[in-house]
């Protein structure tokens, strides 16, 4: 039997499985950006809050608060609070073993 696992991403954070990773890559107050990779779907989204959702352009935003890579390139705007946040809260190491890139170049590709 084959079990899926729930990421809460606004709540406590819980234990992620072998089978996922994520990385915050903005947690301002309510502005939250969240990258997910799960390896064995082989599937990468970003999952935002509301307020991030609805500070961008109608014409970018899809219908839920998730990301797919097709679509990144919507967060463009917040790449600058995305490279401060990865670097004061620590994660750089982690980052990079995600994306193997600098900060800047997230939504370019």
């Amino acid at each position: 039997m084959t079990y899926s696992n729930v990421i809460e991403l606004f709540q406590e954070r819980r234990k992620i499985a072998n089978d996922e990773d994520f990385i915050a890559l903005l947690e301002d107050g309510e502005h939250c950006i969240y990258y997910v990779r799960n390896y064995i779907a082989q599937a990468e989204f970003i999952v935002v809050s509301e307020q991030v959702l609805q500070s961008l352009p109608s014409e970018l935003r899809p219908i839920t608060n998730v990301f797919l890579p097709v679509h990144f390139f919507a967060l463009k705007q917040y790449t600058s609070q995305i490279q401060k946040h990865v670097l004061e809260s620590g994660q750089m190491a982690h980052y990079y073993y995600l994306f193997n890139a600098p900060v800047h170049t997230l939504f370019e590709s």
